[in-house]
C-alpha cells in the first residue's frame, strides 16, 4: 500500500510542475511560437566557439545559455529556446540555427564540434504548425548534386566548412543517420532539404537506423506531437562523442572503409550510444498555467533490428540520468526550480505518464 501511495503522489507531481511564479513569456521564442515569427522573447544564450561568455545573472535561471557579442544574430535570437541544451564550453563548438527562409520559421538547430568534425546534438520542436505534412517522401538530390550537402548555414554563420569530402563509412553497413529526421520536417521542401545537411548526420548502423530502436523511437515520437495550439514538444537528439569521466562513449573512428581507435585527420567518431531528451509543455486550461514533463531515451548503438518482445519503455530514463550519461545539461533555459523538478522524476512514473508499457 505504501508503494501504491508513493506512485500516485509521484505521478500527480510529475503532471503538475507549473510555471507558477514565473513569467512564461521568457519561453516565447521563434521555436515556441509555431507561427513562423522572427520576433523572439527573452532570447539570451549560447557562446562564441562554445564559450558561454560568462555566468547567468538571472536568479531564477542560473545555468541558462548566455550570449556573446560576436555571436551571429540569428543564433542569439534562438538559443534561449527551451529545446536548447547548455552549449559546450570547449572552444571548438558552434551552435548552428537553420531558418527556413521561405517562411521565417526556425527549422532545427545543431551544435557542431569542429575539432571532432561531428555534431553533438540537434534540437527542434513539435507544434501544430511545423508538424503539418504538406509534402511527402524523402529528398532526392538532382543528378550531379550531393544527396547529403555541406551545411551552408555553418559557413554563413561561423565561416566554417564542415567537410571537404564525405567520410561516412556506408560500405560498412552504416547509414547517414538523420538526427532531426526527414519525416519530422515535411512542412515544405526547404525544411526537408535542410535535414540532409551533413551537420545533422551521425554514422549509424543500418539496422539500428532503419529497423531498430532508433527507427521505432522516431515513429513513436511523432505520435506524441501536440494536437493543441498552446502545447509544444521540445526535442534533443544525438550520439555520444564526449567521454564522461574515464569512460569513452565512442566505438572508434572511421573514414569510409578505414578504422582507427584514435582520432586521425578526416576520420569521424562513431557514437557508442544515442540519446533523446523530450520536454512537454502543456497549458492547463483550468489554471491557465503551463505544466511540464520530460523523459529521456538511452540507446546502445547496435546493428540489430527491433526484436519481438523489445519495448521502447526499456530504454526510458529520467533527464538527470541522461545528463549523467552524456555530460549534457538539457533544458537549461527552464527556470531552475522547474528544471530540477522535471529532471528528477522516477523513471517508472515517467513510463506510466508517457504511456510506455
Amino acid at each position: 500500500m505504501k508503494h501504491t501511495k508513493f506512485f500516485i503522489l509521484a505521478l500527480v507531481a510529475a503532471m503538475t510542475f507549473s510555471a507558477c511564479g514565473t513569467d512564461d513569456s521568457l519561453e516565447i521564442t521563434k521555436t515556441d511560437q509555431g507561427n513562423g515569427s522572427n520576433n523572439g522573447g527573452e532570447n539570451t544564450g549560447g557562446g562564441s566557439g562554445g564559450s558561454t561568455g560568462g555566468e547567468s545573472t538571472d536568479k531564477y535561471n542560473t545555468n541558462k545559455n548566455v550570449a556573446t557579442v560576436n555571436m551571429p544574430e540569428v543564433v542569439r535570437n534562438a538559443i534561449g529556446g527551451l529545446e536548447f541544451p547548455k552549449l559546450k564550453n570547449n572552444g571548438t563548438s558552434y551552435p548552428i540555427v537553420h531558418i527556413d527562409k521561405t517562411t521565417g520559421m526556425l527549422n532545427y538547430s545543431t551544435e557542431w564540434d569542429d575539432n571532432m568534425k561531428s555534431q553533438r546534438w540537434s534540437c527542434y520542436t513539435f507544434n501544430t504548425t511545423n508538424t503539418k505534412q504538406n509534402i511527402k517522401g524523402r529528398y532526392e538530390a538532382p543528378y550531379g548534386q550531393r544527396q547529403y550537402p555541406w551545411d551552408i548555414d555553418l559557413q554563413e554563420q561561423w565561416n566554417i566548412v564542415d567537410f571537404t569530402d564525405d567520410p561516412t563509412p556506408t560500405s560498412q553497413h552504416m547509414d547517414h543517420g538523420h538526427i532531426c529526421p526527414n519525416a519530422d520536417r515535411l512542412y515544405n521542401a526547404n525544411q526537408r532539404y535542410q535535414t540532409y545537411y551533413m551537420t545533422n548526420m551521425q554514422p549509424q548502423y543500418r539496422d539500428f537506423n532503419q529497423h531498430g530502436t532508433w527507427y521505432e523511437m522516431e515513429k513513436d515520437l511523432r505520435t506524441k506531437a501536440p494536437k493543441i495550439d498552446s502545447d509544444t514538444l521540445f526535442i534533443v537528439k544525438g550520439g555520444t562523442i564526449d567521454p564522461v569521466g574515464s569512460e569513452s562513449n565512442l566505438l572508434g573512428w572511421k573514414k569510409n572503409g578505414a578504422s582507427s581507435e584514435t582520432q586521425k585527420p578526416g576520420y569521424i567518431p562513431i557514437p557508442k550510444y544515442f540519446f533523446v531528451a523530450v520536454l512537454k509543455k502543456e497549458l492547463n486550461k483550468s489554471t491557465n498555467q503551463y505544466t511540464y514533463s520530460a523523459f529521456g531515451y538511452w540507446f546502445p548503438h547496435e546493428n540489430k533490428a527491433f526484436e519481438n518482445g523489445d519495448k521502447l519503455g526499456n530504454y526510458v530514463v529520467n533527464i538527470k540520468t541522461l545528463e549523467d550519461k552524456t555530460g549534457i545539461d538539457f533544458f537549461c533555459n527552464l527556470p531552475d526550480e522547474i528544471e530540477k523538478n522535471v529532471e528528477n522524476q522516477d523513471a517508472e512514473v515517467l513510463k506510466k505518464l508517457w504511456g510506455f508499457k
